[in-house]
């Protein structure tokens, strides 16, 4: 059969090689790259909630990783500039980059998945009820303190909203998903205080 190679894919295999020995002796090259100690987080917020373009935000990773590397352009170097190169392997040469210095960074991308509208129903003294029953809770003396807090203020923030009294701050902060490096996204917003305990305890 027919074998076709195109420089992205000799250089795509050549750059994974670079990757693997940096990643491999990171210490030792340190200095090559990066003046700092201690490793930089670089923070991308997306809050594009229907149609998330992730070689836009592999770009903006790479775009904010090489303002902090200061000695070598590794990113002239690794990304893939040939005529035949495509978005997708200028993003796979834009991927292999950031793995090649990710012990020198730590990457998080926090995404927020708009929601559109929130209905709160039911009449304002059920929610003023709500808050009755918290303080109901807090005076039985189960320890729930820790827990009770958090709801206390969310509840009043319900109640003002249903007065017409909206911090679109407090609800644009109701949910966020957050992706660390390589690890599993966690979800953090003041949703999570609905819940005293997570898997872990």
């Amino acid at each position: 059969q027919h074998l076709c190679f195109s420089p992205d894919d000799i250089w795509l295999t050549i750059a994974q090689g670079v990757n693997s020995h940096i990643n491999l002796y990171s210490d030792k090259y340190k200095n090559k790259f990066v003046k700092f100690n201690e490793n930089q987080k670089i923070v991308l917020n997306d809050d594009n909630s229907l149609k998330r373009d992730w070689s836009k935000c592999i770009k903006d990773l790479v775009k904010e990783t090489s303002n902090h590397i200061e000695k070598i352009d590794l990113k002239s170097l690794l990304e893939c500039d040939f005529s035949t190169s495509t978005s997708t392997t200028i993003t796979a040469s834009r991927v292999i980059l950031l793995d090649s210095i990710k012990n020198y960074f730590s990457y998080n991308i926090e995404m927020f998945c708009g929601i559109p509208k929130i209905t709160l129903e039911g009449k304002l003294e059920d929610w003023l009820l709500i808050q009755e029953k918290l303080i109901q809770l807090r005076n039985l003396n189960l320890d729930l303190d820790f827990w009770l807090n958090d709801l206390d203020s969310i509840i009043r923030q319900f109640i003002e909203t249903f007065k017409g009294n909206v911090d679109e701050q407090f609800w644009k902060n109701i949910a966020r998903e957050e992706y660390g490096c390589g690890g599993p996204p966690e979800l953090n917003g003041w949703i999570t205080k609905f819940f005293p305990y997570d898997c872990e305890g």
